[in-house]
């Protein structure tokens, strides 16, 4: 039962509870009325209601351990207690590893004498609290780190005995997210989880030899206000001795996620660490962990959990220990779609930070770099972002609707420096990149949209090319994902050197700043600074046509130019030294005054490529769906052969991505993770990205449907704040469908 004091809350409930529709998760919303009149033990005076799920429950982990252990054996399975290991060796096509059997000595297990060297085909390391210890044994990073984590268990409530004792059934878990804490049975009385700040991290460099199945000091003080919320909840609790407290470590990430994947740079090496929530996630991360092991992939898209998500690059272990701390007292915060959390930054920063942040700019974090999300009033606060957020239109959606006007209008300047960029050259890299990706590849000077995929035909990751000379490329892709998209390359160019030539592989991404620019003037501010024999036409279609690259000078920055726009309006990405990314930004800038030009943060990019149906990577494109369900063939060379065609042609079309136009609620648009129905009520898929489209004044999201739904001029239904608002599927890019406006001359 998920309580809420207040209206946001029950905000936040109305956007999860759509999304728990798209896989079936059943709930139903309570009023305080209605809470009261089925559990009278629970204060509901200060309630809006409350969330609940029928369907949920709690299992105690050590029998289900233990069952799962027997069933296990009885499947042949051999499960060894009391070794530890102490060295990982890959030996070309197994892991040898070693292990020491630990002894009782002094009340504690230490290391014996007696070893012996385990050979596998696969390793996968589940090691709890230990994950650093494992990490250095490996030579890896993780930001697996345990965090200080109290509960308490009180006597026997005798009003918790009566209830039972009427014949109702076992109260369900009190999930308080506005007093940070849950509360549940246990044995005639309660167990108070808290959730609280200032609870720290520890053992960041790895668990003492002496701290086994430990417990630290408690300390109550740090949780009095979570058990006075208890008493306040649940009154009757009041009356109830304390029976046990606990202190001990539980593991965090940064983003409360766990690690679940391959192991970054190691081969047959897979990661099931950090899990907050303990054995919550066992059986699905067992039966996708398996999948990824046997079939090379999972049936899901385990992005979200990969590894390597934090880059060995730049997460160091002090982030990760403050950022743990921060991601467990946030446990129960409101979580807006668009959250920012503050820990940590700025970390990553492009030399241009400082003076976006004096126009207002309110950041992002994307893999570590700052990158702006919009751009608020210059006399704003700090905390200007923070007050903003909201799960309907927040204070800064008015800023985000004025940058698309710009963009679509006159000209805006994005900030795109954090995209991950990749050169692949030498003899082999043509034949190697023609395999590996599905598309033809670019001629010289041309570049190319193209995708890698899994074994199983699905999209691993997006890339535009930049064909810089024969056989060399420069490849663009997703800024969250550099170390993600880097180890695929790489283990993908081992594999296939022997076979296609010497190909050399280097990670570019912070020798090269982005700016974007576009809009119907954007071509006017760049003939103003562009340094050409004849720089009148040095811009034009014919000398820089549409789906091109050149080298060119603004000023005295060199620049490699691409025309191309993730916004569909006419415009460039200017790839610049990031050293001189400052010069480059006073030269714009100064050169936008006399056009109006404004800065653009992220959120009305996304808006803006809704418009023309772009697909985004980690929202339409993903593992779990091929090219051709993201309604790409276009972008697919089925005459050529290359990774994961055959699995790719094999699936077909399950399901399809459209794009929708939305009447929806004055005060809201959709996130990208809602719930759409047929006008009869029939459940048919879920929207991957939304927003608002300045274009057409109204709602706009982009979703995967049936196929037979995919078809312009469908009606649908999308679910918004537990209704159902009208919805109908447009054409592939709605705005400038001929693409005449992004290929205007001039």
């Amino acid at each position: 039962l998920r309580m809420a004091q207040t209206q946001e809350r029950m905000d936040e409930y109305m956007l999860y509870a759509s999304t728990a529709e798209t896989c079936g998760v059943s709930y139903e919303f309570l009023s305080p009325d209605e809470i009261k009149a089925r559990w009278p033990l629970i204060n509901t005076e200060d309630l809006a209601g409350a969330i609940y799920h029928q369907t949920d429950g709690y299992i105690n982990p050590a029998d289900v351990t233990m069952a799962m252990a027997k069933g296990a054996r009885q499947r042949g399975v051999m499960i060894e207690r009391k070794w530890q290991a102490d060295k990982f060796e890959w030996m070309g096509d197994h892991w040898d590893v070693t292990l020491t059997k630990m002894v009782e000595k002094g009340g504690n297990l230490v290391p014996g004498e007696e070893q012996t060297v385990i050979s596998a085909e696969h390793v996968v390391t589940a090691s709890g609290n230990h994950a650093q210890r494992t990490a250095k044994l490996l030579g890896i990073k993780m930001p697996a780190i345990p965090v200080e984590h109290q509960f308490i268990v009180t006597d026997a409530d005798p009003a918790l005995q009566k209830y039972r004792a009427e014949g109702n059934g076992e109260h369900p878990v009190i999930r308080d997210a506005d007093a940070q804490s849950y509360v549940r049975e246990e044995r005639g009385g309660w167990i108070l989880g808290v959730y609280e700040k200032n609870a720290p991290a520890c053992f960041e460099y790895g668990v003492p030899d002496s701290f086994r199945a430990d417990l630290f000091p408690l300390d109550l003080e740090r949780i009095e206000e979570q058990y006075m919320a208890m008493i306040h909840r649940m009154p009757s609790s009041e009356e109830c001795g304390l029976k046990d407290d606990f202190n001990g470590p539980i593991c965090y990430t940064p983003d409360g996620n766990p690690l679940v994947g391959p192991a970054p740079g190691l081969r047959n090496l897979w990661l099931a660490e950090g899990f907050s929530f303990g054995i919550t996630a066992a059986g699905g991360t067992g039966y996708y962990l398996a999948q990824m092991m046997v079939d090379g992939e999972a049936e899901i898209d385990m992005a979200s959990l990969d590894p390597k998500r934090y880059s060995s690059n730049w997460m160091t272990t002090e982030f990760a220990a403050r950022k743990n701390e921060e991601c467990y007292d946030h446990v129960y915060i409101l979580h807006h779609p668009d959250e920012e959390r503050p820990a940590c930054r700025p970390l990553r920063t492009v030399p241009a930070y400082d003076r976006q942040k004096a126009r207002g700019a309110q950041f992002g974090f994307v893999n570590g770099w700052e990158r702006p999300n919009y751009f608020g009033p210059l006399d704003a606060p700090d905390s200007f972002d923070h007050d903003a957020r909201s799960f309907r239109r927040g204070e800064w959606w008015q800023y985000a609707v004025e940058e698309a006007k710009a963009i679509r209008e006159g000209v805006g300047l994005i900030d795109a420096s954090a995209f991950s960029k990749h050169i692949v050259k030498g003899a082999g890299a043509t034949a190697f990149l023609d395999w590996f990706t599905c598309n033809k590849l670019p001629k010289v000077g041309r570049i190319n949209l193209t995708y890698a995929l899994t074994a199983n035909g699905t999209t691993r990751t997006e890339y535009t090319i930049v064909r810089l000379e024969e056989d060399k490329y420069y490849l663009v892709s997703a800024g969250a994902w550099t170390e993600y998209d880097a180890d695929y390359l790489k283990k993908a160019i081992e594999d296939k050197e022997a076979e296609f030539g010497r190909i050399e592989l280097q990670d570019v991404t912070s020798q090269w700043g982005v700016f974007a620019i576009a809009g119907p003037k954007s071509r006017d501010v760049l003939n103003e600074v562009i340094k050409d024999a004849d720089p009148a036409t040095a811009l034009s279609n014919k000398r820089f046509p549409w789906l091109s690259a050149r080298p060119i000078e603004l000023g005295m920055c060199p620049v490699n130019a691409i025309r191309v726009a993730y916004t569909g309006e006419l415009g460039w990405e200017l790839h610049h030294p990031m050293e001189m990314q400052n010069y480059l930004f006073d030269l714009l800038e100064k050169a936008g005054e006399n056009h109006g030009m404004k800065l653009v943060g992220a959120r009305a990019q996304n808006w803006l490529r809704q418009e023309k149906s772009y697909r985004a990577f980690g929202n339409e494109l993903g593992r779990d769906a091929t090219p051709l369900e993201a309604d790409l063939p276009r972008f697919v060379d089925l005459d050529k052969e290359f990774h994961g065609k055959d699995k790719l042609v094999e699936t077909g079309v399950r399901v399809k991505c459209c794009t929708l136009l939305i009447d929806g609620p004055e005060d809201a648009d959709p996130w990208g993770r809602e719930v759409l129905y047929t006008e009869d009520g029939t459940r048919v898929g879920r929207l991957t990205s939304g927003g608002y489209s300045v274009h057409f004044g109204k709602s706009i999201g982009m979703g995967y449907v049936k196929p037979e739904q995919a078809v312009e001029g469908t009606k649908l239904k999308v679910k918004m704040q537990d209704k159902l608002w009208d919805a109908v599927v447009t054409c592939d890019s709605p705005y400038d469908p001929k693409n005449e406006v992004i290929r205007k001359d001039g």
